[in-house]
């Protein structure tokens, strides 16, 4: 069994450590704040060197799944390169077998609704996905072994931000098409812990790897189904000047070769269970 960090240890992080910990991993969650978790916690902040000696010996893989202090520039570079930057120092002498690091869709510039993989050029022009990108270069640079899984909007796990939307009376982009990416939390969870066990078999992996679900709908399909579950009003059409950001379709192709199977692989599959113990 394996040895593992969990750095920046929020929602997504604890849920995965507890099924790790079922699995017979050994689990330490680091966070800044000190919290209560059902396996061994270290509190510290990333934005900062870390102290000699606070890692636990032998680490054999670190999942880094935290999130930025707040939603400027300057949160995203200390969340996420300099988060990895500090890790990475702190890291030398372990002999790590794979460096997981959460990072965004966001990476990607297109927004022409045209589909992007694993090896889709990447020329973010908003911070999120620069920074992202930056956390990203710093692992290529490390020389140990790595995977960036490239999440798509996550909802689930008490994200209910679009059913508040919805149930306000939504206005959505209708013409052009406005292309939306999306994975359940627990689908989250699923990926990470796969990789993990894909890694503790010997299985080969990528450096990066895009986890979105197996439909990439358009926002307004999205917010009128919801809105008919909801019995809400029917979403306001509006026709968009400008090209949508972020407006790309993900393909989960190579995800899915390493034998993942999706709890949620629909928007629809996956609001229906967040509807349902709502």
């Amino acid at each position: 069994m394996a040895r593992i960090l969990l750095a920046g240890c929020g929602s997504i992080g604890t849920q995965l450590g507890e099924q790790l910990q079922a699995a017979g991993h050994e689990v330490y969650g680091m966070r800044r704040s000190a919290v209560a978790m059902a396996f061994p916690s270290i509190q510290a902040d990333l934005s900062k060197p870390l102290p000699d000696d606070l890692l636990p010996a032998d680490l054999h893989y670190v999942v880094h799944t935290g999130t930025p202090s707040e939603r400027s520039d300057a949160g995203y570079e200390t969340g996420y390169p300099r988060a990895v930057k500090h890790l990475l120092k702190a890291l030398q002498g372990h002999a790590l077998r794979r460096f997981l690091f959460v990072s965004s869709t966001a990476v990607y510039h297109q927004d022409d609704g045209s589909w992007v993989d694993e090896y889709s050029t990447t020329h973010p022009q908003r911070y999120n996905g620069v920074r992202m990108l930056e956390a990203e270069a710093l692992l290529e640079e490390s020389g140990l072994p790595y995977s960036a899984v490239r999440f798509g909007g996550i909802y689930g796990g008490g994200r209910s931000w679009l059913i508040r939307r919805v149930q306000a009376g939504a206005e959505i982009q209708s013409e052009p098409p406005k292309y939306t990416n999306r994975i359940h939390q627990d689908d989250c969870v699923g990926v990470l812990r796969h990789l993990i066990e894909q890694s503790e078999q010997g299985a080969p992996l990528h450096s990066v790897y895009v986890a979105v679900d197996d439909d990439p709908a358009d926002e307004a399909t999205v917010c009128r189904w919801l809105a008919s579950q909801l019995g809400a009003p029917d979403p306001k059409p509006v026709c968009a000047a400008d090209p949508a950001s972020q407006n790309k379709r993900c393909n989960n192709k190579l995800l899915k070769t390493t034998g993942y199977c999706f709890t949620f692989p629909d928007f629809r599959a996956g609001y229906q269970a967040t509807l349902d113990h709502m």
